[in-house]
């Protein structure tokens, strides 16, 4: 059975020895108050600490109608919910290219002709969370509701470094969940090209 925010919430307020909630509440009790208002920053903190590849989709990106009157020839909408910026590619080709962003618009220098996709971190559904990310998440969680539940600052620190392994260890485990690249030895940002200059 697939867990719940509540489920991964409550093994947090275990952690700092507060108690389990079955929601979270703006009027409710202590524990659901401090879920209520620390729970997704705290989901959106670590999902853009890394690009994960549980938590990572391509989306093709719609252009302005005017660009922006800056060194960039065009500028797109960012995608809807998006966590954090991994890269840009042109016609699906996997070629990333120069990009900058500002305030919701990814600027680059693509014409009109080209598709551009957006390689973003986004939220996926609790259910596709990996046990790495589960455990991170419970501790990361823990941290933050230390100080308004317990007020214990050495349990806030021990806290912190437990979630610096969790982090290491979930970045080191998450990095295979994929087909392992290989360098590139000919052509523009190959290992040859980077040797040379």
């Amino acid at each position: 059975m697939a867990l719940t925010k509540f489920e991964i919430a409550s093994a947090s307020l275990v952690l700092v020895g507060a108690n389990p909630v079955s929601s979270f509440s703006a009027t409710g009790s202590t524990e659901e108050k401090s879920c209520f208002y620390l729970w997704q920053s705290c989901v959106d903190y670590y999902l853009s600490l890394h690009p994960w590849r549980f938590a990572t989709r391509t989306e093709q990106m719609s252009r302005v109608a005017t660009p922006p009157s800056t060194k960039w020839q065009a500028a797109y909408v960012q995608p809807v919910g998006m966590k954090a910026m991994q890269a840009i590619q042109l016609n699906k080709t996997g070629n990333d290219i120069d990009f900058d962003r500002f305030e919701n618009l990814i600027l680059c220098n693509a014409t009109e002709t080209d598709q551009v996709f957006c390689v973003h971190t986004y939220e996926p559904p609790i259910a596709w969370w990996p046990g790495y990310f589960v455990h991170l998440m419970e501790i990361g969680f823990a941290i933050k509701l230390s100080f308004p539940l317990s007020a214990k600052l050495d349990l806030k620190d021990n806290l912190e470094k437990e979630a610096d392994i969790a982090l290491r260890l979930g970045k080191n485990r998450d990095s295979v969940q994929q087909t392992t690249r290989k360098f590139k030895t000919a052509g523009r940002r190959s290992i040859l090209e980077a040797r040379r200059a």
